[in-house]
């Protein structure tokens, strides 16, 4: 039996824009330094189960060996674990930058993509507008009339300027 993308492949503008947002995936990912990655992969690793249990091991591990239960291993840092609460402090530092690291580098990600969005929406509003008064003027050349009286349509073939955008939102929306 073939399987569902054999049966109803995607349309080639789907299949090329696709293969758009992969190329730019993976050159973002490919401009990243060695130690880049390294940084951001401890940090991607800092949020699963795994990164819980291994630490959970540890601590199981250093406070029975600690507390003296395992014979012919000599305790290293008796109770209270003042080396394992150093050891652990500093460890939270380190993560807590690998972390922010990890999320500077998304947020920019973000940005850039952001950007990409507001261009593709503008160009998009500008053929929409285009396609709009160029169908007023067909329906005003073949002496359609509803088309013409209509004043949704009028508006919307008006391009759109962002920078009304823009002083409308400053101008309404409340301040932080």
């Amino acid at each position: 039996m073939p399987d569902e993308t054999e049966k109803n492949p995607a349309p080639s503008l789907i299949s090329e824009n696709i293969e758009a947002i992969v190329q730019v995936e993976e050159e973002a990912l490919s401009r990243r330094s060695v130690s880049g990655a390294g940084m951001e992969a401890i940090g991607s690793f800092v949020g699963t189960a795994s990164f819980v249990v291994v630490h959970a091991i540890i601590v199981a591990l250093w406070v029975v060996i600690n507390v003296g239960l395992i014979p012919g291993l000599a305790p290293f840092d008796g109770y209270p674990f003042n080396m394992l609460a150093t050891a652990f402090s500093v460890e939270a530092v380190l993560l807590v930058a690998f972390v922010l690291m990890k999320q500077n580098r998304m947020s920019t990600i973000a940005d850039r993509r952001a950007h990409l969005d507001l261009q593709v929406n503008l160009l998009t509003e500008r053929e929409a507008s285009k396609a709009i008064e160029l169908l007023r003027k067909l329906c005003e050349k073949h002496g359609i009339r509803d088309a013409l009286r209509d004043p949704e349509a009028r508006e919307l073939a008006q391009t759109t300027e962002v920078e009304h955008f823009v002083d409308e939102l400053r101008r309404r929306l409340p301040e932080d």
